[in-house]
């Protein structure tokens, strides 16, 4: 059973990330753990707040059974967690077993940008034994018929994060669609990692999308997302280089806030 992990802040956005993945993995078996970490106060009113999330938790999944009906694959555990974000979540994932995280990509008070807000990042870093899956700010669900995957191969491609492009493909019989831009010949070893990882994935890959730059990384990779109708676009996390490899220092929240698909950051492996 997919140990599945969505931590809630009960806005519309954790909201529609919990709608999302439950449309997304409608015919897999699935533990969604359903937390919501409050942070830590008084000792007097420490209950009182967990009586008041525990009673949000239950109202969040009588939402979704209206929207979405009874699915018998799926079982929802609720969490009320009295403790630092980060810290919360990253232990309950590790406790738990967790296989995938599931977030909105903007928090309760839609200030900043949930995924490049200190506490996501936090949590990027520190949920490292899973993906994580990024929902956009309140898309609707569509059937996903390809997954991209976007690199430039300055590292190896895991074998895990191998199996885990084949999971979504196989679960939601989706195209993996491999991309990367333009940037003069490729050494050797980026060859290598490249034809390891096309390999790896040749089953189920069409043929290798490769786009000169439209004004920047940036507007080519949301370019290609658009034109290739792609439904989640897909990269690796490597710890203290976030993606610099592929699109460079800077891009990365113009990336998170214009893209209108779900974003799968895979871990290192």
């Amino acid at each position: 059973m997919l140990q599945v992990l969505v931590p809630t802040d009960f806005s519309n956005d954790s909201y529609n990330a919990l709608f999302y993945v439950s449309k997304l993995l409608k015919d897999q078996k699935c533990l969604i753990h359903l937390i919501h970490v409050c942070e830590p106060g008084q000792d007097s009113k420490q209950e009182e707040i967990k009586e008041a999330s525990n009673a949000e938790l239950e109202a969040m999944e009588h939402r979704l059974i209206l929207d979405i009906g009874v699915n018998g694959k799926h079982t929802i555990v609720k969490s009320s967690l009295c403790s630092n974000m980060r810290k919360g979540v990253a232990t309950y994932a590790k406790d738990h077993g967790v296989d995938l995280m599931v977030i909105g990509n903007k928090g309760k008070e839609e200030m900043t940008n949930i995924l490049f807000g200190n506490n996501a990042m936090q949590l990027v870093r520190e949920v490292d034994q899973c993906p994580i899956l990024i929902v956009p700010h309140e898309i609707d669900y569509r059937p996903v018929d390809k997954i991209a995957f976007a690199s430039s191969y300055v590292h190896p491609i895991s074998d895990t994060n191998v199996e885990t492009l084949h999971f979504f493909s196989k679960t939601v019989d989706a195209t993996i669609v491999p991309m990367s831009i333009e940037e003069g010949k490729e050494p050797p070893a980026k060859q290598k990692n490249k034809s390891i990882f096309f390999d790896g994935i040749s089953k189920n890959r069409s043929k290798e999308v490769v786009l000169p730059v439209f004004e920047n990384k940036v507007k080519t990779i949301l370019e290609f997302v658009e034109l290739w109708n792609i439904g989640i676009l897909s990269m690796v996390y490597y710890p203290h280089h976030f993606f610099l490899e592929f699109i460079g220092n800077g891009m990365v929240k113009e990336l998170n806030t214009k893209l209108r698909v779900p974003f799968l950051i895979l871990p290192k492996g």
